[in-house]
């Protein structure tokens, strides 16, 4: 069993822990120890990891399902996408597409895949939300400093 660890994010912004190939999402933290349980609602295994994200011990078995590398394909691919639709002002669908064949995901990560037109409603939420609005009227108060002449 390998202890290497790594993060990703979840559609609501909080960390999800990836470990031997399940996700977990926190469930608590205290100063020293981050506990963060299976994210399958009806499975018990967690893992404990230090105050700086690095692993202590692993608890439980996943006994009622199996691993699921897709869904991290996916998360980690959404998650790419998500940055680049924030920071460039390229076509939605352009950037969905360029990171698709970028992805190069499995044939069942392709499987859990959206296409462009199912995505197209989230994706546009997100640049909706960071692009600024239009102001309602070019109105603007001039300060009174500025008003007075020199002379």
């Amino acid at each position: 069993m390998s202890t290497s660890i790594s993060f990703i994010t979840s559609n609501k912004g909080k960390p999800l822990l990836v470990y031997d190939g399940y996700l977990y999402k926190l469930n608590k933290a205290t100063e020293k120890v981050k506990y963060w349980t299976c994210q399958e609602r009806t499975c018990t295994a967690s893992v404990h990891t230090d105050s700086d994200d690095q692993f202590i011990k692993s608890k439980g078995n996943h006994g009622s399902h199996l691993p699921s590398p897709e869904e991290i394909e996916w998360r980690l691919f959404k998650s790419v996408v998500k940055k680049r639709i924030k920071e460039e002002s390229i076509a939605i669908g352009l950037i969905y597409d360029q990171e698709l064949a970028r992805a190069n995901f499995s044939q069942a990560g392709l499987a859990v895949s959206l296409s462009p037109q199912e995505a197209k409603s989230s994706l546009n939420k997100l640049r909706r939300k960071t692009t600024p609005i239009l102001p309602d009227s070019s109105d603007f108060d001039i300060p009174d400093l500025y008003l007075t002449d020199v002379k």
